[in-house]
C-alpha cells in the first residue's frame, strides 16, 4: 500500500477508501475519578468519530465509558490500564514476571480546581490530569473548535514528566497522534492506541533485535516475530515491546499481540503506539540514570576483537547529535 502520510491509514491502519465498516472512538476528558484497592481508576468518556481523514465527532452516537488505571510499584514503575470493557488487569502472563522486591503501593487521589492530582504514600506526586479548557488562539471562523482530549502527565520517578499527546494535530480535523483511542471494526473492538509527547533531541533505544543504528528515533517498528533471514532488513524474531529514551525512562507494552511503534515517525512530537488487541497495558519505568554495571571483563575473540575494560559502568546513552553508542 503506498504511504499517504496521514494518522488515519498509515499508522491506524483505516481503509484509505473508507469502505469498511470501522470506527475510530477518541477519549474525551475524564468524568470522574476514584481510589480502589490502592489504584486509581479514572472515568474516560469516549467519542465516536466521523469516518473521514479529517476527523469530526459523530453526535448522532452516544460517548460510551470506559476505565483508566493507575497503578504505582516501587522502584518509580506506574503501570497505566485501559480494557476497553474487554479486558482485565491482571499479573498472571507469560510476558511477566515481577522480582519481589517490585511491589504494588498505594495511591490516593487529591480533586482541585482544574485538575485531579495523584499521590503515593509518601506524599509525591505521580501524575496530574489536567481538566481546564485549553487556550485557544483562533486561525480562522472556518475551522472547528478542538474536540475534548484526555490530558494526563505521569510522573514515575516523581520528577520526571511523560504526558499524553493531547494536543499533536496541525488544526482540530487533522490529528497526527492520539492520547487514547480503540478501534471498531464490523462491530468489534479489534485495536487500540496510546501515545506519549517526546522531545525534539529525545532519542531512543530498544524494541529487541534491530538492524538499525543505536538511536531509533524517526522510525516505525512492525513488532511482530518473523524470521530475519539477515541482519540486513527490517524482518526481526526477537521483538520485545520496549524502549529506552535519553530522558532516563523506559515503557514497556505488556502485549504479545501484533503491534506497532511510532518512535517520533509519524509525528516528530510523539511517541505512538498501536496493538492489535483492544488493550493497552503500560509501564512508565523512571530512572535517574541508565548506567548499567558490566563484568571486568567480556569473553571474546581476542583475533578479531579488542577486548575493553569494563571495570566501571558505562552510560547507555552518549548521545552527540542525534547517535548514540555504546
Amino acid at each position: 500500500m503506498k504511504q499517504t502520510n496521514y494518522h488515519l491509514f498509515d499508522f491506524l491502519d483505516f481503509d484509505t477508501e473508507l469502505k469498511t465498516d470501522e470506527a475510530l472512538w477518541k477519549a474525551c476528558k475524564p468524568t470522574a475519578i476514584y481510589e480502589k484497592d490502592g489504584d486509581i481508576c479514572v472515568t474516560v468518556p469516549f467519542q465516536k468519530q466521523q469516518l473521514a481523514n479529517d476527523m469530526a465527532a459523530d453526535e448522532t452516537v452516544p460517548r460510551q465509558e470506559s476505565t483508566f488505571i493507575i497503578r504505582y510499584y516501587t522502584h518509580n514503575i506506574l503501570r497505566l490500564f485501559a480494557g476497553f470493557g474487554e479486558a482485565e488487569m491482571t499479573d498472571r502472563s507469560e510476558m511477566l514476571r515481577l522480582a519481589p522486591d517490585i511491589r504494588k503501593k498505594p495511591l490516593t487521589v487529591r480533586e482541585d480546581k482544574g485538575e485531579w492530582s495523584v499521590y503515593d504514600a509518601e506524599g509525591r506526586r505521580r501524575a496530574l490530569i489536567n481538566l481546564r479548557e485549553p487556550v485557544l488562539d483562533y486561525w480562522s471562523d472556518l475551522l472547528p473548535v478542538p474536540q475534548e482530549t484526555l490530558d494526563i502527565t505521569f510522573y514515575p520517578d516523581d520528577k520526571k514528566e511523560i504526558r499524553l499527546s493531547a494536543y499533536d494535530h496541525f488544526s482540530p480535523p487533522r490529528y497526527d497522534a492520539l492520547p487514547l483511542a480503540y478501534c471498531v471494526k464490523e462491530g468489534h473492538k479489534e485495536r487500540a492506541t496510546i501515545s506519549f509527547e517526546c522531545q525534539p533531541d529525545e532519542v531512543f533505544a530498544g524494541t529487541g533485535e534491530r538492524f538499525y543504528k543505536m538511536d531509533l528515533s524517526g522510525h516505525t517498528f512492525q513488532l511482530k516475530n518473523q524470521d530475519g533471514q539477515g541482519v540486513n532488513n527490517r524482518r526481526a524474531y526477537k521483538n520485545i515491546p520496549f524502549y529506552l529514551s535519553s530522558r532516563m525512562y523506559g515503557v514497556f507494552y505488556h502485549t504479545s499481540a501484533h503491534s506497532k511503534l511510532s518512535l517520533a515517525d509519524h509525528s516528530t512530537r510523539s511517541v505512538q503506539f498501536l496493538s492489535d488487541q483492544a488493550m493497552l497495558d503500560v509501564f512508565l519505568i523512571g530512572r535517574d540514570s541508565l548506567r548499567i554495571p558490566q563484568p571486568d571483563r567480556i569473553p571474546v575473540d581476542a583475533s578479531s576483537m579488542e577486548l575493553r575494560n569494563m571495570d566501571e559502568p558505562y552510560d547507555l546513552f552518549q548521545c552527540r547529535r542525534g547517535s548514540c553508542n555504546l
